[in-house]
């Protein structure tokens, strides 16, 4: 390590790595770029160069768990996509006027599938015992053979479908509350949200939503008077409740998938005097933000980081929870089932059944990730101009993959001291929300 440090090499193999913001496993490539300089009153070029260069890029993967660095940086991207949906921002395409329309913060959770062992604050779990909050049994079925591993991963796998079932019903009972037919409903108000998946500590998945309300235009019109944040809290429970998608079990008998009761609403306040109230249920809309920013990162908390496919015998090496290698098994099982083919179990079996994103967002919510990531990419492309001779520079650049992550133990070493360096520099100091532990 010395020798490593000591060598000539070292200060510009640190510069890149810095460069990355001490990616985990940085992508090399080799950069030709040919530079064309042109004048505004010449239709001729009057040089042309070609540079080879050696470039770093990010990994650019969202996991904290894979890469720390480059998930940061994606949290702080959605933590401003959400937090531009919630309180507005200008610069991002987002008119300031959608601070003041009613939103709340959703939580909707799956149902029990048996007892689990919990800590339920004034009185000992079910198993008689008061359990510590790092205790490994928490979440993990008080009796395993009565538990419903079945059902439980089928209800991961079609928490999307129920997401789209919740969406629709809430739209109707809009519609329902304003006295309009769905059509008409249409022409007067949209419902916009972003979401994020959490996985409770039974492997579960639960969402949480900013939904807000806006005219037909999406985040550029107002919706109608009458559609206030006590109809939209209504229309939210009625769906809810309502929510059912059916599927089937291994032995085709009839499985209806709803949410759990654990149903959270909090209206929230993003500043505007309007959207300002006296109740105890709020929550500022910077948590809000933070909150789904840093869930968009998770892995399920259970698998330790696992992101490929795994085969019966490597979840028995995993580092996860007898509770969580059980619904594995149960995936994979299932995914040998012919009439369940479709459901790509055993593709998603390492994610416990789930298979959708973890943070989504209807169109007209706020901005987007390409738009966000393609203005860094300009202010890059513009600061490269200068330093080759000013704006009247254009780049063709081709790119050819040479290389992926670190070479040696030393390596890899000193650039995860990088990235702690960094991150410590640009530790977030936005406000976080508490979540409620929901493991029943």
């Amino acid at each position: 390590m010395a020798a490593f440090v000591g060598s000539s090499a070292f200060p510009q193999w640190r510069a890149r790595v810095e460069g990355v913001g001490g990616c985990a496993r940085p992508v090399k490539l080799n950069a030709r770029t040919t530079l064309r300089t042109t004048l505004p009153h010449s239709r001729l070029e009057l040089s042309t160069r070609v540079e080879d260069r050696s470039v770093w890029v990010r990994c650019g993967t969202r996991r904290a768990a894979s890469c720390p660095a480059c998930s940061a940086r994606y949290e702080a991207d959605a933590y401003h996509l959400v937090r531009a949906g919630l309180c507005g921002d200008e610069s991002k395409g987002v008119p300031v006027a959608v601070a003041a329309r009613p939103t709340a913060f959703v939580t909707l959770t799956a149902p029990s599938f048996g007892p689990v062992h919990n800590r339920p604050g004034t009185r000992p779990c079910t198993c008689r015992a008061w359990h510590r909050e790092d205790d490994p049994r928490l979440g993990t079925p008080i009796d395993p053979a009565g538990y419903d591993y079945e059902a439980a991963v089928l209800w991961n796998n079609r928490a999307g479908a129920l997401w789209a079932d919740f969406t629709r019903r809430v739209r109707r009972a809009l519609a329902h509350a304003g006295g309009l037919t769905i059509r008409d409903s249409t022409r007067v108000l949209a419902l916009s949200y972003a979401k994020v998946a959490e996985y409770q500590r039974r492997g579960q998945v639960h969402f949480h939503a900013a939904v807000r309300l806006d005219g037909l235009g999406g985040h550029a019109s107002n919706p109608p008077a009458w559609a206030s944040a006590d109809v939209l809290a209504d229309a939210v429970r009625a769906a809810a409740a309502g929510t059912e998608v059916l599927a089937e079990r291994a032995d085709r008998s009839p499985l209806v998938l709803t949410w759990g009761t654990q149903l959270d609403i909090q209206a929230v306040d993003t500043g505007s005097a309007s959207t300002a109230t006296s109740g105890p249920a709020q929550v500022e809309a910077g948590k809000v933000a933070a909150y789904i920013a840093k869930y968009a990162t998770k892995s399920t908390g259970v698998t330790d980081g696992v992101d490929h496919r795994v085969s019966a015998a490597e979840v028995e090496r995993l580092n996860a929870s007898a509770h969580a290698k059980t619904m594995m098994r149960t995936a994979l099982a299932l995914a040998e089932v012919s009439h369940l083919a479709g459901l790509k179990l055993g593709h998603w079996a390492h994610m416990l059944g789930y298979r959708g994103h973890f943070l989504t967002k209807s169109r007209a919510f706020s901005t987007t990730f390409a738009a966000l990531r393609g203005a860094r990419a300009a202010w890059t492309i513009a600061q490269h101009q200068l330093d080759h001779g000013g704006p009247d520079l254009v780049l063709d650049t081709e790119w050819t993959v040479i290389g992926f992550g670190y070479r040696t133990p030393e390596e890899h070493t000193f650039a995860a001291a990088i990235a702690e360096r960094s991150l410590s520099r640009l530790k977030d100091k936005r406000p976080t929300v508490a979540g409620t532990e929901t493991s029943k």
